[in-house]
């Protein structure tokens, strides 16, 4: 248990070396006292130990996700890095300690242990399932024919498209080479940050790959994927036909939280996925899986509480 915890300090405080250094007193801190409290009280603090080990696994993969604006490529793989050695901690470590030591001890201490087994256990497999379906979606994904291409915006770096975005745009380009009449509508306002609204970095892209400027329509005030989709569904009800067929294009990890919102609206067009570099993909999926439950938290809350309920009866 102490080399969980020693290790879970490591890979917290020194990889990449947090910004603030609040952050690096009060975890060196907490589980310093775990790591103390394990020496002389293992029984007692092991179910702590244990819980506070998958919280912080999953508010460090958080804080991981709200650094937007990474400055540069380094850093950001250094933070896909770091993910997936938090994550592989949690499944191959976490998770199977707290199967093993779920009814070694007293009533209060046996409900952190289960609580913090259920919790992490049912967010861990929903991710495992969600990657799975996006690497499915990847493999599976090809150019379409369309009349209408919407891209969804993915936010600039220093004023120019990132891999994810590029990775986008390029899909529009297969896709457009289908049918050279087609319009690709890009979307996305000025973001924190930016001096460069989304939607005219990405047209200059699509120019520079070929796209004929007379087939690029700009919506520069959208900032996130609902306002995308509600404006384009605006703007396509003054230019499209009943009958033309209508894409979107995004990145594999964001079809479902796309398609979801497209349910919301009632619209029924179709999406296409981009590929998403290997490399970037542990913060864009659990961005977007963690997206999904925050969009869906009374099912997900009430699928832990039945969980909890059945598994309490199931130990008596």
């Amino acid at each position: 248990m102490i080399i969980l915890i020693l290790s879970l300090l490591i890979i917290l405080l020194w990889w990449p070396l947090p910004k603030k250094n609040e952050w690096a007193l009060y975890w060196t801190g907490l589980l310093l006292i775990l790591i103390g409290g394990q020496i002389g009280y293992p029984k007692v603090f092991t179910a702590f130990s244990l819980g506070v080990a998958s919280l912080l696994i999953w508010l460090e993969s958080i804080r991981a996700i709200l650094v937007r604006h990474f400055s540069t490529d380094a850093q950001l793989l250094k933070y896909n890095q770091k993910t997936v050695v938090l994550m592989l901690l949690n499944l191959f470590i976490c998770l199977p300690l707290l199967f093993k030591h779920q009814g070694d001890f007293p009533w209060f201490n046996h409900q952190v242990i289960l609580t913090a087994l259920i919790v992490n256990g049912i967010t861990t497999l929903g991710l495992v399932i969600f990657w799975g379906a996006v690497i499915t979606i990847q493999l599976l994904s090809r150019p379409v024919k369309a009349d209408y291409l919407i891209v969804l915006g993915a936010g600039l770096r220093h004023g120019k498209v990132p891999p994810v975005l590029a990775a986008r745009l390029q899909q529009a380009v297969a896709c457009w080479n289908l049918n050279r009449n087609a319009t690709i509508i890009v979307t996305g306002g000025i973001l924190r940050g930016e001096k460069l609204s989304e939607a005219k970095a990405m047209a200059k892209y699509l120019t520079t790959h070929g796209i004929p400027q007379d087939r690029i329509v700009l919506e520069e005030q959208a900032m996130n994927t609902w306002d995308n989709l509600q404006k384009c569904q605006k703007l396509l009800q003054k230019q499209a036909e009943p009958k033309q067929k209508i894409i979107v294009v995004t990145s594999s990890f964001h079809a479902f939280r796309a398609y979801n919102y497209l349910r919301k609206l009632k619209l029924s067009w179709s999406i296409v996925s981009s590929n998403t570099p290997w490399k970037l993909q542990p913060l864009t999926v659990i961005r977007d899986y963690l997206g999904i439950i925050r969009d869906h938290y009374r099912s997900w809350l009430a699928i832990l509480f039945v969980l909890l309920v059945i598994a309490e009866l199931v130990g008596r």
